[in-house]
């Protein structure tokens, strides 16, 4: 089988590293989430970096080989979501200085890169699907840290309501004790909300100059775009009401809300690749 790992030795020692790497970077956390391990806490960060840097290694020496290319495959997606969310909870930990959401991140990435791994090491390198052109390639890693930090945005939501109902009902349990208050949950989400905004704003644009130099033509009635641009919109209000302080209300709503908004990207992120080669 002409498969790209087992034809070069250390792309496949790098492929079952990264793979340990997102499987340890999540014990640390889970470890100082659930048990608040001082050891844990010390290290996770750092291996969380780590893990970063090999993964980008990593997919540096797999796209650096003749005959292989960063796809719209399955297996290609699915350790390009592990790296973005990786990233983008980085960025977010980095920016706002609270850890304790990490755990629930890095185990969704461990996941998704550790079955990436999994099935890169079986399937044949056919180079089906692979994307052309400057545009379209900044369109997909746009695409995918956007679905990423919208996934962020509705995990950190989901926690806003966990935590919320056990406050109303007076029941003080673990995560209570272990999450961070409400109001930097919601400033979590406003950052993973941002950072939706911004790479949402990059795909759209990536991808109607990329049919612009196509040649296509682009309908906004098409119902995938026009539920992503429906998306970006809304994204675009809630932070316009947060800076402004127009309406916490609506912004409060908001909240509750990306978990819908993520269905809706998965949905749609594939509005202009639908014609690539």
């Amino acid at each position: 089988m002409n498969n790209i790992l087992f034809n070069n030795l250390p792309l496949l020692v790098l492929n079952q590293v990264v793979s340990l790497l997102y499987l340890s970077t999540t014990f640390l956390y889970g470890a100082h989430f659930f048990k608040d391990i001082q050891f844990a806490k010390t290290y996770k960060q750092p291996l969380l970096a780590m893990t970063v840097l090999t993964h980008v290694v990593y997919l540096g020496l797999l796209t650096s080989l003749e005959g292989y290319k960063i796809s719209y495959s399955t297996v290609n997606l699915m350790t390009m979501v592990a790296l973005t969310l990786t990233i983008t909870y980085l960025f977010i930990e980095f920016t706002t200085k609270s850890d304790k959401t990490g755990f629930f991140v890095i185990a969704f990435a461990a996941g998704a890169q550790l079955i990436s791994s999994i099935l890169t090491a079986q399937l044949p390198n056919t180079g089906v699907g692979t994307f052309n052109g400057i545009g379209m390639g900044v369109h997909l890693i746009a695409s995918i840290f956007g679905f990423s930090a919208i996934a962020i945005a509705g995990l950190y939501s989901i926690l806003y309501l966990l935590l919320f109902r056990q406050i109303e009902q007076n029941r003080f349990e673990l995560l209570f004790q272990r999450l961070p208050n409400l109001e930097v949950l919601e400033k979590l989400t406003m950052h993973a909300v941002s950072f939706g905004f911004l790479f949402l704003s990059i795909t759209l644009f990536a991808g109607v100059m990329e049919q612009q130099a196509s040649g296509q033509v682009i309908s906004l009635l098409e119902p995938k775009l026009f539920t992503l641009i429906v998306i970006w919109l809304l994204y675009g209000t809630s932070i316009f009401i947060k800076h402004y302080r127009l309406g916490h209300k609506a912004y409060g709503l908001f909240i509750y809300s990306p978990v819908c908004f993520y269905h809706l990207v998965d949905r749609s992120h594939d509005v202009f690749i639908a014609n690539v080669p």
